[in-house]
This record gives C-alpha cells, sequence and structure tokens, in this order.
C-alpha cells in the first residue's frame, strides 16, 4: 500500500469552522448528562430486573442494530449530504431519553434503545463531515480539539451522577439524569440546526432503486476500503472482540468486586482527567512522529489494564486495582482518539468518506456486539474474571496486526 493513494480525493485545504465549532458546542452541551447517564447505568439496568446476561443482550441488539443502520446511513451521507442527517437524526435520539425516563422495566429501555441506534445511522455523516472540514496536515490536533473540549465539561459527569444516585437512588437519579439528556438533546439538535454547513457540493440524486444502488456503491467503497485498509480493519476486529469481553467492566466493579458507589465516580472522574490531560500531547504526536507509533503502544497498555482488572481482589483494595485499569484504559484511548481517526481520513478518500466510515463502523459494532452478547454468557457460566481474561489476550493479538498496519503520516 503506497502513501500515494492516500491523499486520492483529499482537496482540503482550510478548516471549516462553523462545522468544528458547531458540534463541539453541540457536545459540550450535551455530553456531561449523556455519560451520566451511563455512570450507573448496568446497575440501573439490573434495578430494573435485568441479569448480566440481559445487560450485556440489550447493548449487543442495540450494537448489531446500529451496525445495520449505518449502511443506508454511509450511503445517504454521501448522497443527500451529512448535515440534513445529522441534525434531523439528533432529535430523534434526544427524544429516546425521555422514553426511557417513563420505563419502569428492561424491556421498555431495550425498544427505546432500538430507536435510538437506529437513529444513530447519522454517525458516518457525522465522520465525514468532520475528516470533509479538517485539512490533513492538522488533522490530529483538530481531532483532539473535538475530543478533549466536551471531555472537559463531562469530567464532572460522574459526579453529577452520584449526587443524583445517592440523593434519590439508583432509579431515581437515572431516571432524573434521563430527563436532562433529553432536555439538553433538544438543545444540542438546535445548535446543530443553525450552524452546521454541508460539505458535499454536488450532491447526487437517489435512483428509483435504491438497493440496487447502494449495492454498487457499496462494492466500490469495499473494495476501496479493503485495498487500503485490510490490516487495520483486521486489527479492529480483535480490539472489537477485546473490547466487548469487558462490557461488564460496570457491573463487575460495583457488584463482584464491590467498589462503592462513590469510590466508582471517583474512578471515573480520575480516569476522565488522564484523557484530558494527556490526549492533546499525543494528538501533536500523531501529526509530528506519525499514526502508529501510538496505536502500537496504546495496545500494549489496553492488555495490561485488563489484565489488572481481571486480578483485582474483592473488597476494599478493590478500588486501587479497578482505578488503576480505568486509568491505564484512559491512558490507551489518549493514545487513539487522535491517532485513529486521522488513519482512517488519511486513507478514505472524500468520495466515499460516508460509505468508507459506515463499512468500518459496521465491522467493529457488529464484532463489540458479539463479544457484548459473549461476555454476559461467560460471566454466568465461566466466572466473572473470566471475560476479563480472555480481553486481555485479544488485546496482545490486536497487537501482533497492528505492527502490519502502515503508516500513512508522510515525512517532509
Amino acid at each position: 500500500m503506497s502513501n500515494s493513494n492516500t491523499d486520492t480525493g483529499d482537496m482540503q485545504e482550510r478548516v471549516i469552522w462553523v462545522n468544528i465549532i458547531g458540534l463541539t458546542l453541540s457536545w459540550i452541551i450535551w455530553n456531561p448528562f449523556q455519560n451520566a447517564v451511563w455512570t450507573y447505568w448496568q446497575v440501573f439496568l439490573y434495578a430494573l430486573g435485568a441479569t448480566p446476561f440481559i445487560i450485556s443482550l440489550i447493548s449487543a441488539l442495540s450494537g448489531i442494530t446500529i451496525s445495520i443502520a449505518r449502511i443506508p446511513g454511509g450511503y445517504l451521507a454521501d448522497k443527500v449530504g451529512r448535515r440534513v442527517l445529522i441534525v434531523s437524526m439528533t432529535y430523534v435520539i434526544a427524544a429516546t431519553y425521555l422514553i426511557m425516563f417513563f420505563a419502569d422495566s428492561w424491556e421498555i429501555i431495550l425498544v427505546a434503545s432500538i430507536i435510538s441506534n437506529i437513529a444513530l445511522f447519522y454517525q458516518p455523516a457525522v465522520n465525514a463531515i468532520i475528516a470533509d472540514s479538517l485539512p490533513k496536515e492538522t488533522r490530529g490536533r483538530g481531532f483532539a480539539i473535538i475530543n478533549i473540549l466536551p471531555s472537559i465539561v463531562t469530567l464532572i459527569s460522574p459526579y453529577i451522577a452520584y449526587i443524583y444516585v445517592s440523593k434519590y437512588g439508583i432509579l431515581g437519579g437515572t431516571r432524573q439524569l434521563l430527563l436532562l439528556s433529553f432536555a439538553s438533546g433538544i438543545v444540542a439538535a438546535t445548535v446543530r440546526l443553525f450552524t452546521l454547513k454541508e460539505t458535499i457540493r454536488n450532491r447526487a440524486k437517489i435512483g428509483k432503486d435504491i438497493v440496487s444502488e447502494m449495492k454498487i456503491e457499496y462494492r466500490k467503497a469495499i473494495k476501496i476500503v479493503w485495498s487500503r485498509m485490510r490490516f487495520l480493519l483486521i486489527s479492529y476486529a480483535l480490539t472489537g472482540i477485546a473490547m466487548g469481553l469487558s462490557y461488564l467492566m460496570q457491573f463487575y466493579s460495583l457488584k463482584y468486586l464491590l467498589v462503592s458507589e462513590e469510590g466508582w465516580a471517583y474512578i471515573q472522574i480520575i480516569s476522565f482527567a488522564t484523557y484530558l490531560v494527556l490526549s492533546l500531547p499525543f494528538s501533536i504526536a500523531t501529526d509530528k512522529i506519525g499514526r502508529k507509533p501510538p496505536i502500537i503502544v496504546a495496545a500494549i497498555v489496553a492488555f495490561i489494564s485488563s489484565l489488572i482488572l481481571a486480578i483485582a481482589p474483592v473488597g476494599e483494595q478493590a478500588f486501587i486495582y479497578v482505578l488503576a485499569s480505568s486509568v491505564l484504559g484512559s491512558l490507551a484511548w489518549a493514545m487513539v482518539s487522535s491517532a485513529i481517526p486521522s488513519i482512517e481520513a488519511d486513507l478514505l478518500p472524500l468520495e466515499i468518506r460516508g460509505k468508507g466510515y459506515a463499512v468500518i463502523n459496521l465491522i467493529n459494532s457488529m464484532v463489540i456486539s458479539i463479544a457484548q452478547l459473549l461476555s454476559g454468557v461467560i460471566y454466568t457460566s465461566l466466572g466473572p474474571r473470566m471475560p476479563f481474561y480472555l480481553s486481555s489476550l485479544f488485546w496482545l493479538m490486536s497487537l501482533v496486526i497492528f505492527l502490519k498496519v502502515p503508516e500513512t503520516l508522510k515525512k517532509e
């Protein structure tokens, strides 16, 4: 694979600031409450009657739904444009939080989650509009800005969640957070409505036979993606299994290792802070030394993180182990949060980015969803620790493949 291919169709020379600012501002408004909801989400589902298997099943079915939805989403992102999909579906997703607020069983949560994940078919459009709006030489730093600024305000999310849960209990507190997520989501959607600028200049008309047209378009996109990204895709599959197997970390920490609710909140805050402090330096490294080195080191760090969690003792000392594992996980995420989007944008031509991201996300979501479902089965049948031992093994396997991924940043 030659680096000459990475510039095809990628002539963006300036930052389209209205898109970067609009998306960043919307995430600053919405993310704190969304992340507060997920702080005790698995325990919330448990309180509604869900078993560890059901908890993983809800996540897996949601992931499979979004995997399928991204296929037409990627096609439409390249055909009708990025903006209309992003704005309209943000309103729909915000509304699903209101459904969850009124839910009195995990079955209703499952239905709302599926609706939300169908609406998330706009994600390839988000990936594409960001890549379209950033010139190649500043992508690492651009992605860092988009990730870091919303994360700064998100730093307080676990503490917000703890305040509500400690005052109203797991059920009442999480429901209040769902209502706040609905309200802030409506505001975020409105911000996107008034700020986002379309980046597809010559939008094509959708033919009458949409399915046949999609098949043709995706065959072309898959051919390009596979030719340029085969080792990256294989490594995504392995890391997806690793991440999916560790899905029940929250439930495992709170219900098996007996970390307190307050302790869990502090673990999340410290982990967020670690990510924030390190993201910008690693984003600079992504634009200076290359995309590949941070990814390789991140796989090693993630392996250690999973192993620490697998051997954590039950009781008071569990807090230290879970904290160490979480901090290392955040370190790994800081390393790849700019490197991975940058290498993807380097390799995907503008004209197929929507479909290209849909293919990539399809692989990620399907693999993670299947692994999440397996995590619930393994957790129940082989013991709570086994999913994390297996996760560490798959991180090691991914490292071997990452070594074969070519560098895409040209050195002058």
